[in-house]
């Protein structure tokens, strides 16, 4: 295979790599740590491959939901760092959800597995239901910390143009001459 035509999500389907990389783990007597950071989590990712690609498309769904709220909101320079934070927090909150919660986004992910590869879409219904669980599981103080950073990276772009303002004497002394 070229380089060229590497994919990595090819990995996924590959218990020859899973047990390739688990031999290295244990050779160098540590967790190697890289991608995904599964860790001491390998060999459950192992045993299982598929409920791996199941877990990535679970969280595709959630964070395509999430970016698609916060493009909402419509926040400029401000949305990446609402973006990133928000997503900090909603996994996070979902690493061990209640159980109303995991039957929500299970019964999603099961409705997009029913599906055709290809065949499933993001309607509004789904980011409604998912929207419902960030509201769960979200705190207050969580909303806070995303307005939170929102502000800072709008506040820091304002300062930066400060460095790029001329003043206002050599603009008007400049359209006298």
């Amino acid at each position: 295979m070229m380089q060229d035509d590497f994919n990595v999500m090819d990995l996924l389907d590959d218990d020859a790599w899973f047990e390739a990389s688990a031999r290295r783990e244990e050779s160098v007597d540590c967790e190697a740590l890289a991608g995904y950071g599964w860790g001491s989590h390998l060999g459950a990712v192992m045993a299982n491959p598929k409920g791996y690609s199941h877990f990535t498309e679970l969280r595709s769904m959630v964070m395509q939901a999430w970016q698609q709220l916060v493009t909402e909101w419509d926040l400029g320079i401000g949305t990446e760092a609402a973006e990133v934070k928000g997503q900090e927090l909603v996994m996070a909150r979902l690493h061990q959800p209640e159980a109303d919660i995991q039957e929500t986004l299970m019964a999603l992910l099961e409705a997009k597995l029913s599906k055709p590869q290809g065949e499933w879409e993001m309607t509004e219904t789904v980011h409604t239901e998912i929207r419902a669980v960030f509201g769960k599981v979200l705190s207050q103080e969580d909303w806070k910390a995303i307005a939170e950073s929102t502000r800072d990276s709008i506040y820091a772009q304002v300062l930066k143009q400060e460095l790029f303002a001329v003043p206002q004497a050599s603009v008007q002394s400049g359209l006298s001459h």
